[in-house]
């Protein structure tokens, strides 16, 4: 017992030493959006909680803070992956002496972080019982894994002990992942917050219970969660010794963050706190008043004050208020929830033809102009300008606005007003009325009007069904709602194969493909492309891609958003990063400074 003691004081000691790093009298308050859904990288997939979990755990590689574009540097791992076989296999070594948050999982030792963690949590993916709405970043790709989960589908028990021949753990600290044929980004895959390491003794003692216990190697823990309300953060106290290197940028803002951060010790604040206002309102009002340091996605209706012709106001600039104005790699979507459903669904002429005229007869214009005050740009394919693969000349008339064209292939199919009350029926005679998807606050009540308006032009009845984002999420994966607006999908790495996986059909829901399209002309021209690099061959296939959607029109394309990102004067060191979800551990509080600007 005096040796446990005298381990455990050792341990605590150590602790304080670490914590040294990160003031705790330093605290960063920031308000979600959208209500975070839990931590469990392998059973969420909403932005909300990745903001979380990327603060939480480690992942084997991360970006480059300051670099323009977007650079991939290691994380956990020693130096870059070792590629082999043409881009099939991939060896990485675990850099010693990192170790995971203390918790009671691991009765009172300190464990350190091992190759056998990453091989694990990838493992999780396949389960059958985790129904990973991220499974498909691995479906398909690691070499005997699909097998082991075909298995545990038969016998209903998932064997995380089998062996997977594409999941090689050499040594104790050495990874090697061999894939089934070449998948140039996968480096990418590693970098993400889906792929990071979890203790197998953590999952096993929280069980189901997982999601709200996390247990990470990140710079920070989790303190305090109160579900869909707030969550504090605190400096994880056996966080590694790490040290800001990276690229010095090429802005001024980049140059002067460089200089702040250069051999700094991180995280630098002791405490991040975040609280869910879903409303837009609130959200820049907390921010307005200086409780919150910084207010990403500044709502639409204050544009015009916060920043007129796309210069901060002369009363924030005054106040010292920094702000950033940035594309956002990411597309919006409104999606036929789903293609399997027997009224929007299918791919006969007469199914397509409802769903493209209901492209045609929305006015886009009115939605950009009035409900994004201008923050925007049409979307003309999937892929947003920033990523690898996108086409600039690349254009489409099939989302254009044009009522007229709308209900000639609507009269044309036989969707018919046949009784006289102003709305359409299906072929056959039947009520042609839509569910449509949309969480209750006031920016999707904008959106909402300009959708009622627009399908009661050409004669199309939809009802609206206002849940919470996480509820309407649900819907969608569990294939119980038939059209939606509320999704926008952010790149989780700078490439178009991101997005356009969106719409492979082995990625249907639970997964990424949420729409459910199917089309195996699409799902071939997708397989070839994931095995090519960057090149001009491997666009001219996105681009076929791009032409079998907008055809079958399994979405309605919306729009690119340009975003206005504020902060505190005494807030250092916020970028807006492009892939990067927040930059908490980057962060650091000029004390003096918010003393006096509060006061």
């Amino acid at each position: 017992m005096r040796t446990l003691g005298l381990a455990l004081c050792a341990i605590a000691m150590l602790g304080v030493a670490q914590a040294r790093a990160a003031d705790p009298a330093k605290v960063v308050r920031y308000a979600f959006r959208v209500a975070e859904a839990g931590f469990d990288p392998v059973q969420i997939s909403d932005r909300y909680s990745f903001m979380v979990i990327e603060a939480l755990f480690d992942s084997l590689l991360t970006y480059d803070y300051l670099a323009e574009p977007v650079r991939l540097v290691p994380n956990v791992v020693e130096a870059m992956p070792e590629v082999t076989d043409g881009g099939a296999t991939y060896t990485m070594r675990i850099r010693k002496g990192i170790y995971f948050a203390a918790d009671p999982a691991f009765n009172g030792k300190r464990r350190e972080l091992v190759a056998q963690d990453f091989a694990y949590s990838i493992r999780r993916f396949y389960d059958p019982k985790l129904r990973s709405p991220s499974l498909f970043f691995f479906e398909g790709k690691v070499i005997g894994a699909d097998e082991v989960r075909a298995r545990a589908k038969q016998t209903g028990n998932y064997d995380y002990d089998a062996p997977i021949a594409g999941l090689e753990v050499p040594d104790r600290y050495t990874l090697r992942i061999r894939l089934k044929q070449p998948y140039y980004n996968f480096l990418y895959v590693l970098a993400m917050p889906t792929a990071v390491a979890l203790a197998r003794e953590a999952v096993e003692y929280y069980g189901d219970d997982v999601t709200a216990h996390p247990v990470g190697t990140g710079p920070f823990v989790l303190r305090d969660w109160r579900r869909s309300s707030r969550a504090v953060l605190e400096a994880n106290p056996g966080y590694r010794e790490e040290y800001f290197q990276g690229s010095e940028g090429s802005t001024a803002l980049d140059r002067a963050i460089y200089a702040n951060l250069k051999g700094k010790r991180l995280p630098l604040v002791g405490r991040i706190e975040t609280t869910v206002l879903e409303e837009p309102q609130p959200r820049w009002l907390g921010f307005f008043n200086q409780e919150f340091d910084y207010l990403e996605y500044l709502p639409n209706d204050y544009i015009n004050v916060v920043a007129p012709n796309g210069r901060l106001a002369p009363n924030l600039a005054k106040r010292g208020i920094g702000m950033q104005r940035t594309p956002e790699l990411e597309t919006t979507i409104t999606a036929f929830y789903n293609m399997e459903d027997p009224v929007i669904g299918g791919y006969t002429p007469e199914k397509v033809a409802l769903r493209r005229a209901m492209n045609l007869g929305y006015n886009q214009t009115e939605e950009i102009m009035v409900v994004r005050k201008g923050e925007a740009m049409p979307a003309e394919s999937p892929v947003p300008p920033g990523v690898v693969g996108y086409d600039p000349n690349f254009r489409t008339h099939a989302g254009e606005y044009d009522p007229a064209r709308a209900k000639a292939l609507l009269d044309l199919f036989g969707y018919l007003d046949r009784d006289g009350d102003g709305y359409r029926e299906l072929p056959d005679g039947r009520p042609l009325v839509l569910e449509f998807g949309s969480p209750p606050a006031s920016e999707y009540r904008d959106l909402d009007l300009v959708w009622k308006k627009s399908m009661d032009a050409i004669g199309i009845n939809i009802r609206f069904k206002k849940e919470r984002w996480p509820d309407l999420a649900k819907d969608a994966r569990g294939k119980t709602l038939q059209v939606g607006s509320f999704i926008a999908w952010f790149a989780d790495y700078p490439d178009s194969d991101n997005f356009l996986q969106l719409l492979y059909g082995p990625n249907a829901a639970p997964q990424s493909n949420l729409s459910n399209f199917n089309l195996p002309a699409f799902n071939l021209l997708y397989e070839r492309a994931r095995r090519l690099p960057d090149s001009p061959e491997r666009t001219r296939l996105y681009q076929e891609m791009t032409r079998l959607f907008l055809a079958y029109a399994p979405w309605k394309l919306g729009v690119h958003r340009f975003q206005t990102h504020l902060s505190q004067p005494w807030l250092l060191n916020y970028k807006k990063h492009s892939i990067l979800y927040e930059p908490w551990k980057y962060l650091d509080v000029d004390l003096d400074l918010q003393r006096k600007s509060t006061h």
